[in-house]
């Protein structure tokens, strides 16, 4: 079998190498370099340094040697995630929470990315894969002025690699536990006014095995992306992007049913474990065009559409499959002006047409579904003096369900001195109801009124010297119909509804050290807490840690470079008592070996989950049902071994 495998890769590179060949013989001899592409540059510093923004670079992308996005946000400070285990099957369930919300703008390259379909994940990471990326960052609320109407938690900031100049392909094999099985090509160039990027990847990945006990799964993904960018010179770039991902799985279901039928008495209990099928969809379209008027004069026009479809619980022990189908249609227009030394402004209009096309699950049925939202937006960034910068904005939005609301945002940058930077900032926010919540016919109700509230930051960053820095941000959310199931009704009358005040607080305190020109270190600790004035109504506070602590060391040297990362949770069940997770204090290890074969060569090796820790980040007892031993627990110790070839 390893030797069937290994040919099948052996025939892969091949191929593709005499396709892409082809290609760069008409290259000419230049330097090629890969640089990040910042299209909103223009709008805020590009500096991570500031309180509150956390970047994953591509250095420690590249030596990581992660596979999506999903991996990749779980190493920034404020991400909680919560999945039921490693199977992909299920993406749709799962919950990724930003500074302990539900609600956040993911942009992507500068152009929002958020589905508005289902009250579940709101954008899957997963079928993002890392070798795209540039650079992943998190920004508070603050950057949702501009970026999106619902930053309650704040902003997933993703820039996917741009070719600068000449041609280069990179050919990644992979294969591990599991049956893991990983190939993707990445192509690159620029000649002359035109640039491009070609990607493409297939990954399998069979049962997986957690400390404790093996967990029938099967995955089987493909990816596709095209990028090309027409350019007049430093004027104007025109960009058409296309990219389409594909997914199947196998995933088993660890729950429970009720059997009695009488709702008036207490429910029995018992276990009902399956295996479901499932498969996913999703194809995204863009055209962009920058125009750079002049060096303080800026432009970007964008339309795009997007697509997904999702089938999960395909099985003979469900009555019918959870179906969802979207549809995001939309155009932005993006004007900037440094119009005075001391002011730069940006203003902008944006419509965006969210659609469910079709949705089932076993209790209602209903399809075309349209939410249409409308904006404009003002910013200014004014230099009050050398060491004082102020942000104000002002965002208007309109939803077809949810009504209208002006939105304000201030901040406040104060450096006194090159070692010391203080910022404080004040945000408002609005959060339409999303498409489930209005138009599902058992749970939905179009009277509901949005998400509102207010976020208070603020924070600090030292640099006593080149080498280190110290961080600190903490904010304060105060959130004001917030909507989730009515629980306190009988089952048969379950909505949802706008029943809840929450409140939450949290901070961050982060530490990076540059040891050496071989030796870096980070260390970031993260608590968040969110109350709500009424008990379990709270869609995403059960899920949210009291405290996580997030260690990486990372060694280059020569050929060699090394990435060590640790993740610490203290109280997952965050007081509410134990046997709600598989473990509710608990560490995981993971290390990631690089080594240069040749200049052009890159072997590596990562391990994950060294010492071989037993947990899960869902919730399997939210339900009363205890005693239960089946966890939608991680994987336990596991391994990937690969080599990546550049020419």
């Amino acid at each position: 079998m390893l030797q069937a495998k290994i040919k099948s890769m052996s025939v892969l590179v091949w191929l593709c190498y005499a396709f892409f060949s082809a290609g760069s013989v008409f290259a000419e001899e230049e330097v090629f370099y890969l640089d990040p592409m910042i299209v909103t540059a223009y709008r805020y510093d590009a500096d991570d340094g500031k309180p509150g923004y956390y970047k994953m670079d591509e250095q420690k992308l590249e030596t990581g040697n992660y596979e999506n996005a999903l991996d990749v946000i779980q190493e920034l400070p404020g991400i909680t995630l919560a999945a039921r285990g490693a199977s992909g099957g299920f993406n749709a369930y799962s919950s990724v929470l930003l500074n302990g919300s539900d609600r956040y703008v993911v942009v992507i390259d500068g152009i929002r990315s958020n589905w508005n379909g289902s009250s579940y994940n709101d954008f899957d990471f997963s079928t993002l894969p890392a070798d795209m990326l540039s650079s992943v960052e998190i920004l508070p609320a603050a950057a949702g002025a501009v970026y999106g109407n619902a930053a309650k938690g704040g902003v997933i900031k993703i820039t996917t690699k741009k070719a600068e100049a000449g041609v280069k392909t990179s050919i990644n094999l992979e294969t591990g536990s599991y049956g893991r099985e990983r190939e993707n090509i990445l192509h690159l160039g620029r000649k002359g006014g035109w640039s491009w990027s070609i990607y493409a990847q297939k990954s399998i990945m069979g049962d997986y095995s957690s400390a404790r006990h093996k967990i029938p799964s099967y995955e089987n993904t493909e990816n596709a992306d095209v990028k090309i960018t027409r350019s007049w010179g430093d004027a104007a770039d025109l960009t058409l992007s296309y990219s389409v991902f594909s997914g199947r799985y196998k995933s088993k279901i660890f729950n429970y049913k009720n059997t009695e039928p009488d709702e008036t008495k207490p429910p029995k209990l018992v276990k009902n474990i399956f295996m479901t099928d499932a498969r996913k969809t999703e194809d995204n379209l863009t055209l962009e065009y920058e125009r750079k008027f002049s060096d303080t004069e800026n432009n970007i026009v964008g339309i795009y559409r997007r697509s997904s479809n999702a089938a999960y619980d395909r099985s003979l022990n469900v009555e019918r499959p959870w179906l969802l189908d979207l549809q995001t249609e939309g155009f932005f227009d993006r004007y900037s002006k440094q119009w005075h030394p001391k002011h730069t402004l940006t203003g902008g209009v944006e419509y965006y047409k969210d659609q469910v096309l079709d949705y089932q699950d076993l209790a209602a049925k209903y399809s075309d579904g349209t939410v249409i939202s409308k904006a404009v937006y003002l910013q200014d960034v004014w230099q009050l003096a050398d060491s004082v910068k102020a942000v104000g904005s002002l965002r208007q939005d309109w939803n077809s369900y949810a009504g209208s609301k002006l939105s304000p945002a201030l901040s406040l940058e104060y450096q006194p001195s090159e070692k010391v930077l203080y910022t404080l900032a004040y945000t408002e926010y609005f959060a339409p109801p999303k498409q489930l919540q209005i138009f599902s016919p058992d749970y939905g109700d179009e009277a509901l009124k949005p998400e509102e509230g207010r976020v208070y930051e603020a924070g600090l960053t030292y640099v006593p010297n080149e080498s280190s820095s110290l961080k600190m941000n903490v904010f304060h959310r105060d959130a004001t119909d917030v909507i989730a199931v009515d629980i306190s009704l009988p089952k048969y009358l379950r909505r949802y509804a706008n029943i809840a005040h929450e409140k939450a607080t949290g901070f961050t305190v982060s530490a990076s050290k540059r040891f050496s020109e071989k030796w870096r270190s980070l260390v970031a600790y993260t608590q968040t807490k969110v109350d709500t004035e009424r008990k379990n109504s709270s869609p995403v506070s059960t899920m949210i840690p009291h405290g996580e602590l997030l260690l990486d060391l990372m060694y280059e040297y020569d050929k060699y470079s090394v990435l060590l990362q640790g993740r610490g949770v203290f109280d997952q069940a965050n007081g509410r008592g134990e046997n709600r997770f598989a473990n509710n204090n608990y560490w995981v290890w993971n290390a990631s070996l690089n080594y240069k074969l040749q200049k052009n060569t890159r072997l590596y090796v990562k391990v994950n989950n060294i010492f071989n820790q037993f947990y899960s980040n869902w919730d399997n007892e939210s339900g009363g049902f205890l005693g239960f031993d089946e966890w939608y627990a991680e994987p336990g110790r596991n391994y990937q071994i690969g080599i990546n070839y550049s020419f």
